[in-house]
């Protein structure tokens, strides 16, 4: 199975080859200050992530879209049932 950079958690990234909890903490604060990798290019300015480590990430992850993207606007969310307002007649003035 393959790791989406960009919505790993800290237990998952530790799971990639070369990644220690060190590495996957840097990695997570990279990609917070960053706001998600574009790119292997991208991926590889991480602090403390040498060419050898990336080389060996990209074999089982993946550089995909953040958490943030899958969620709904709040607009598209579905709305409840909504109470319309009655309308009373108006009252008749002579």
């Amino acid at each position: 199975m393959l790791i989406n950079l960009n919505s790993a958690s800290l237990s998952e990234l530790t799971q990639l080859p070369r990644v220690g909890a060190d590495k996957a903490r840097r990695i997570v604060r990279h990609r917070a200050i960053r706001k998600g990798f574009r790119d292997w290019d991208d991926f590889a300015t991480t602090p403390g992530v040498a060419e050898e480590d990336v080389k060996a990430i990209r074999l089982r992850a993946w550089i995909g879209p953040g958490p943030e993207v899958w969620r709904l606007p709040p607009d598209s969310r579905r709305r409840g049932r909504r109470t319309t307002a009655v309308r009373r007649p108006r009252a008749k003035t002579s």
